[in-house]
């Protein structure tokens, strides 16, 4: 009988990539393009809306329903759109998490550190006497590295992003703009058009 085992070691690698990623400037450690991949879902979010729009519009036209009475199912759906493509994403919170905390934790220590090297060097006129870290203690450096601070604290548990949000809510509601135009009065569409316009 042949011995099969899982290999665990991509996962070790993963976390290990995702630690050293944790400056990446998409603010999830790297792992931004999985925020891309849930735009492919958009034209899918729109034949829902579609299919929702229809619906809404057909219980106004025939059933004498008004849009105020119809809001809760179209914002429903939107809202319940976004947090369906957003789950599949909250798999890797956990990893991130950690990660974020661990580079905080590291990062925290060597601003520290550099900080009180760079303080010797340039407030109090000493010469660090150990080895340096980045370099000299200079304000470049300085500057770099609560650059990089910065983008850690900032790194998000999530890896979705504002446009992808943005997208995924407009797919979602780009299908009711008909049925609210259908039951809003013309002179008060153009008059808000012109209000948009100048």
């Amino acid at each position: 009988m042949e011995d099969v085992s899982v290999d665990f070691l991509p996962v070790a690698r993963f976390e290990d990539k995702l630690a050293s990623g944790c400056t990446h400037t998409n603010l999830a450690a790297g792992l931004g393009f999985l925020s891309e991949g849930q735009k492919a879902f958009s034209p899918i979010v729109f034949a829902g809306g579609a299919v929702i729009a229809a619906q809404v519009g057909n219980t106004i036209a025939y059933q004498g329903a008004t849009l105020a009475s119809q809001k809760l199912p179209m914002i429903a759906y939107g809202v319940l759109a976004i947090i369906f493509l957003i789950a599949p994403l909250l798999v890797v919170v956990p990893v991130l998490l950690k990660t974020k905390r661990k580079a905080l934790r590291e990062y925290g220590t060597l601003v520290a550190i550099h900080n009180q090297l760079f303080d010797q060097k340039w407030i109090q006129n000493k010469e660090p006497s150990d080895e340096l870290i980045l370099g000299n203690p200079d304000a470049s450096s300085l500057s770099d590295l609560g650059s990089s601070f910065a983008v850690v604290r900032r790194m998000g548990l999530v890896p979705i992003d504002k446009p992808t949000l943005i997208t995924l809510a407009l797919a979602a509601a780009l299908p009711m703009a008909p049925v609210v135009l259908y039951v809003t009065p013309a002179d008060e569409v153009i008059r808000v058009v012109l209000k948009m316009l100048g």
